[in-house]
Formats: structure tokens, C-alpha cells, sequence
């Protein structure tokens, strides 16, 4: 998916669906939730996401949908990281069926780095910028942070 250095495939499952028969809105919550695993797996190559190495927490998060999907269908979510800042970023998503390219939903979530200990954010460590950078070309700053201020 052009401009999304991360993909995540998924199979809309029975347990997706509402009693209307189409996913319910609230799963795609979770198909963004795949598409920031997949990000931060593809971030510590392979490793997965630890506490250690990638504390966030999720301070907000939109979902714009746009067309149903339904049981069976297969689906991608694109993911990449925007507006980084000093203590937090945003991931933007794009999910489509993959067959005919139909945009289904498109959203963002905002997540700030955080010190679990010490309860409080704490900016974004260099490793985790450079983390993007490699995935990404580089890292796309706040527009107003010059060097993520």
C-alpha cells in the first residue's frame, strides 16, 4: 500500500460481525491495534513490542469509516507514523479490501511515550526515532517541531 511502510493482512472473522451482518465499528479499533503491533514488530525486527524498549500509551484515537466489510472478506491495514513530536506521535491507518481496493476505514491514534515507574510522559527515545527513520526514510516531525520539540 503506497505511502504505508507497514501492511497487516486480516480475515474478517465471524466474531467481527454486528447483528447487521457487517464488521461492528468497534473492531476496527482492534485492526489499527494489528497495524501498531505490526509496526512496532517490524520496529524491534521481530522482537515484538517490550515495556522496555517501547512504553507508550494510546491518548487518542478516530476512526472514519466508509464502507462495510463483511464475513470472509480479506482486508489490509496500512500503518506509518506522522506528526512526531517530542513526547508523542501519531500512527495513521488505512484499511481497504484487497481485492478491489475499496477504502473501508481510515483513522489515527496518538501515542505518547511514557514512564511507567515514574507515571509520567518522557520524550521519545533516540533509538525509536531511528526506528522510524529506517522504516520510513525518515522521520516525518510535527510540522511546528523543527527537530521534534
Amino acid at each position: 500500500m503506497e505511502g504505508y511502510p507497514i501492511t497487516t493482512d486480516i480475515i474478517v472473522r465471524f466474531r467481527d460481525l454486528d447483528a447487521m451482518g457487517h464488521v461492528n465499528n468497534a473492531v476496527y479499533l482492534t485492526y489499527f491495534e494489528e497495524g501498531r503491533i505490526a509496526y512496532f514488530k517490524a520496529a524491534t525486527e521481530g522482537e515484538g513490542i517490550k515495556p522496555e524498549a517501547f512504553s507508550f500509551v494510546v491518548a487518542e484515537v478516530k476512526c472514519l469509516y466508509h464502507s462495510p466489510s463483511f464475513l470472509g472478506e480479506k482486508l489490509i491495514v496500512g500503518t506509518r507514523a506522522t506528526d512526531v513530536g517530542n513526547k508523542s506521535f501519531k500512527f495513521e491507518y488505512r484499511i481497504e479490501e484487497v481485492k478491489t481496493g475499496r477504502l473501508i476505514a481510515n483513522g489515527y491514534s496518538i501515542q505518547v511515550s511514557y514512564d511507567y515507574t515514574n507515571h509520567r510522559p518522557v520524550p521519545l527515545s533516540s533509538d525509536f526515532l531511528e526506528k522510524i527513520a529506517e522504516l520510513q526514510g525518515s522521520v516525518p516531525y510535527r510540522k511546528e517541531d523543527a527537530k521534534g520539540a
